[in-house]
């Protein structure tokens, strides 16, 4: 893939850059913002990876004038540690995935790799798994027609189920991508969360449990059909 890196941190963005290119793809490196719209207006990207702390125009106001001008590439946004609302808005400005600093680089290209298996035609503004709608755009949820209110928390969650259903996620794994943690206490919220996102969804149940392995989202009919083969 065609990847922009945009980070402050030249020796970062080496590393980075060095890892793309071992993987396959093709990097180019850019420090600055303003620079960085210029780029992705003139040569289209597969995938940017965006650090949302950028002096000058930070990552926000580039992600937001990105969408405003239809530009339609993947973007794996750069946090820090911690700061859960930056990831937030991060995805309510239409940015595709987060990866929190510090990171391991097998985790960068691993991500880099998924989202260009996610999104081998153009980006989905909507997820869909029976009658529950997720719009990517306004991080808005409703099951038929009615708007379902989640939490942030709950949002994160269910926009990991829905990218990929049918996959059973593991208690540790979901626990990973949406608070950071691995520990055996921590995934304890993962099960109050999903019993959460469970009843505001309501009946008919999509989110299932497979015993001794986590949670998957899938439309009823499709489970059963599943369980006879």
């Amino acid at each position: 893939m065609h990847v922009l890196v945009v980070d402050d941190d030249v020796r970062l963005t080496r590393h980075i850059a060095s890892a793309l290119t071992e993987a396959g793809h093709d990097p180019v490196i850019i420090h600055d913002g303003v620079e960085a719209l210029q780029a992705a207006a003139k040569s289209p990207f597969d995938l940017i990876v965006l650090d949302l702390g950028l002096p000058g125009m930070d990552g926000f106001e580039v992600l937001r004038r990105l969408r405003s001008q239809h530009v339609t590439s993947r973007v794996l946004v750069l946090t820090a540690r911690g700061e859960i609302q930056d990831r937030v808005t991060g995805l309510q400005l239409g940015a595709d995935d987060y990866l929190a600093k510090p990171f391991a680089m097998q985790e960068l290209v691993a991500r880099v790799r998924a989202l260009g298996r996610r999104y081998a035609e153009e980006p989905e503004l909507r997820l869909r798994v029976g009658d529950l709608y997720f719009d990517l755009a306004n991080q808005e949820v409703y099951r038929a027609s009615e708007r379902i209110e989640l939490s942030p928390r709950e949002l994160m969650l269910l926009r990991v189920l829905m990218r990929e259903p049918g996959r059973v996620f593991t208690r540790t794994e979901l626990c990973e991508r949406v608070w950071e943690h691995a520990h055996d206490y921590d995934t304890k919220l993962v099960e109050v969360f999903i019993g959460r996102l469970r009843k505001k969804i309501g009946d008919p149940v999509l989110i299932h449990t497979v015993r001794h392995v986590g949670y998957t989202i899938q439309e009823p009919i499709a489970l059963s059909a599943a369980r006879q083969k």
